[in-house]
């Protein structure tokens, strides 16, 4: 019984679009999310130390998720 259970809500979780999973954010949302992301590629062209190196490429890949969830890229050029 637990089995067929684990399967229904397994193919009803797949099916759910992907727009009542994530919210779109606002213009100026994504604004902040991008101006953050520049930071720490700027940081990370300066250079440091191996471990600030790594806490800045995991900070930007959860912006990055952030943005992309936030479906961002809808705003195009206005984000520039």
């Amino acid at each position: 019984m637990k089995y067929t259970t684990c399967i229904v809500v397994l193919a009803l979780w797949l099916n759910c679009p992907a727009g009542v999973q994530a919210q779109s954010l606002s213009l100026e949302s994504c604004k902040s999310i991008r101006e953050k992301i520049h930071k720490y590629d700027v940081l990370r062209r300066k250079g440091g130390s191996a471990a600030q190196m790594d806490s800045w490429r995991k900070s930007r890949a959860k912006l990055e998720e952030r943005f992309r969830q936030g479906k961002c890229r809808k705003y195009g050029r206005s984000l520039r």
